[in-house]
């Protein structure tokens, strides 16, 4: 349920920093803000959405002999059916273990036999991204896309490796993509998710992972959600970046000049003891940012917090997704 507090909010200032690299240091000399006036509607106060689940299509698991094109072949050796099987839950064993490039290779094995095997092209990928190989991890996950086109966790992986490696162009065609599929309905599982991971961010012993959610306008009005994790998996931070319908709709009426203006608010969740204790309202802006400067002024904020225009009391359990 929604807590509405009413507050007469004056026109704040925009963070704004030159663009920056995850492990830069962001600089926080504030900007001034495009004129707007006040709205007598507060910052929507939501709760946590419920943490990210991978977007999971069924890959040939144990892994089996496929065909140039992916597809199954008929009339295959029963012998190399099990030996392929054999060898995929061996590689499966050794990166369970931790010993990512034993098991690397083992998928490597299986690929140089069978290109078209989609379980280690999915494994070889998530492997390489955890070595910080990411143009290997491109290359699996691309050869996994495009034998499986409607396969979102190969797109979604993607999507990450390609933002991290600051290729705009091929990030906002994945998107396009991505978000076609999950309106088609072709995935029901994943058309019915309400957000993904758009991309992790490792800040020294902490990682940034950001959530995209597909549609804002509806509850819980979030567009984008930045967590900081620290190298055990606890989350130490939640910002939010949220639309506010209400405030929306009031400041439309006043002018018609504003017709198309969208209002949004910077909170932060504060968690002790792994409970939302507080919810501090940072700034409103007055238009949706594009992502570079969603993460720019992200980046600020958690490099330099400033002082919260609003806050308020609540208490509800963090559901943190696991990284």
């Amino acid at each position: 349920m929604k807590a509405r507090f009413f507050l007469l909010l004056v026109p704040v200032t925009v963070l704004a920093c030159d663009r920056a690299s995850a492990q830069e240091q962001t600089s926080s000399a504030p900007a001034p803000a495009p004129s707007a006036p006040a709205t007598n509607s507060a910052p929507a106060i939501t709760p946590a959405p419920a943490p990210p689940k991978p977007h999971v299509v069924d890959v040939p698991q144990p892994e089996q002999p496929s065909s140039p094109g992916g597809g199954p072949v008929e009339n295959i050796d029963p012998a190399k059916v099990a030996e392929f099987e054999q060898r995929f839950a061996h590689g499966k064993e050794l990166e369970q273990e931790g010993k990512l490039t034993d098991a690397l290779a083992v998928f490597n094995g299986i690929l140089a036999e069978d290109p078209a095997a989609k379980g280690s092209l999915r494994e070889a990928g998530i492997i390489s991204i955890r070595l910080n190989q990411l143009l290997q991890a491109d290359d699996y996950f691309s050869r996994l896309h495009a034998i499986v086109p409607d396969y979102p966790a190969a797109m979604e992986y993607l999507i990450q490796i390609n933002q991290a490696l600051k290729r705009d162009v091929k990030v906002d065609f994945l998107l396009k993509e991505f978000y076609y599929l999950h309106n088609s309905g072709t995935e029901p599982d994943f058309s019915r998710s309400p957000y993904f991971v758009r991309e992790r961010i490792p800040l020294g012993t902490q990682v940034i992972v950001v959530t995209e959610f597909f549609d804002y306008t509806k509850d819980p009005n979030t567009l984008w959600m930045a967590e900081v994790f620290d190298n055990g998996g606890t989350l130490q931070r939640r910002l939010l970046l949220n639309y506010d319908p209400d405030a929306t709709k009031a400041l439309r009426a006043k002018d018609p000049k504003y017709a198309n203006v969208e209002v949004f608010n910077w909170l932060e969740h504060v968690i002790q003891d792994k409970h939302i204790k507080r919810i501090d309202v940072y700034l409103q802006i007055f238009a949706r940012p594009d992502y570079d400067k969603f993460r720019i002024a992200m980046l600020t904020i958690l490099a330099d917090t400033p002082k919260p225009i609003y806050s308020a009391p609540v208490d509800a359990p963090v559901n943190a997704p696991a990284q």
